[in-house]
């Protein structure tokens, strides 16, 4: 820890939904068992400006701003829409090039995470990704090693930090790839209220964009809320458990620090088993 109070955990992920449904159990259940020893910063890599069928791309990423900044409140973390190095956030389209890379080594050395919860790298040919996603995953995989690297690239908000302990790094599941190997895995049902609270907030996304491009009749709340529980019992069985509780699914990667077993039970206390 960077000191004898703080835990530092860092979510970087494509969209301003996909934290909410691939680790807000996760990160809910760390607040309520750390309270404010806990330090969350919410981080994605584009705007998500491309994802409406109406809006321009400018009041697109107005709304998801701002459903996404209303979610994070919910538990008490900082959201940030991350700037390459050029200044200038991605619309949309995640590509992997110096300014990207350059931006997103920027955004982990200024928050200084003790852990990052990201996607992961699809390795199988035939499995479906979202090219943002994918990129994504790839991107903190490619700056891991050189978050410990003070000139790696310009230092964009302040002086340049000498040193930097390397985080431990978390893939969470991605429904895209469909995978089945977890490390961990959490029973969310004492948060999973506040969990379905976070995901709604995104609802230019629930009831709106993702029915449109899937080519279904937008949801009543109701069904809305049945989806998401559906989600979660197809995941479970994907893993091969069947009891109807709400699981989330993690992997620990080699890309940053290998976690000590007490650093394992500090990020997943209690509420994780292990395979």
């Amino acid at each position: 820890m960077k000191n004898g109070n703080d835990i530092r955990v860092m979510s970087i992920m494509a969209h301003q939904d996909d934290f909410e449904f691939n680790a807000g159990g996760a990160f809910a259940l760390l607040r309520k068992y750390h309270g404010d020893r806990l330090k969350i910063k919410i981080l994605t890599t584009n705007r998500g400006a491309s994802g409406h069928y109406e809006m321009s791309l400018e009041d697109t990423y107005k709304v998801r701003d701002g459903e996404a900044r209303s979610s994070a409140a919910l538990i008490g973390a900082e959201y940030e829409c991350m700037k390459c190095l050029d200044g200038k956030p991605l619309p949309a389209q995640v590509l992997i090039d110096a300014n990207f890379l350059g931006g997103l080594w920027n955004a982990i050395r200024d928050f200084e995470p003790d852990y990052i919860f990201c996607p992961p790298v699809v390795t199988d040919p035939l499995a479906g990704v979202h090219i943002d996603h994918y990129n994504t995953a790839w991107g903190v995989r490619f700056v891991a090693y050189h978050l410990a690297v003070p000139h790696a690239y310009p230092t964009m908000n302040g002086p340049v930090k000498k040193k930097l302990i390397n985080p431990v790094i978390i893939n969470v599941d991605d429904v895209y790839a469909c995978e089945r190997g977890f490390d961990a895995c959490c029973d969310i049902s004492g948060v999973y209220e506040l969990k379905q609270k976070m995901a709604m907030c995104h609802r230019s996304q629930i009831f709106e964009w993702l029915p449109w491009v899937d080519g279904k009749t937008p949801p009543t709340e109701l069904e809305a809320v049945e989806r998401f529980a559906q989600r979660h019992w197809e995941t479970n069985e994907r893993y091969g458990f069947t009891d109807g509780l709400p699981r989330e699914f993690f992997r620990f990667t080699q890309w940053g620090r290998t976690p000590a077993p007490e650093e394992i039970r500090l990020i997943f206390p209690f509420f994780c088993s292990e395979k």
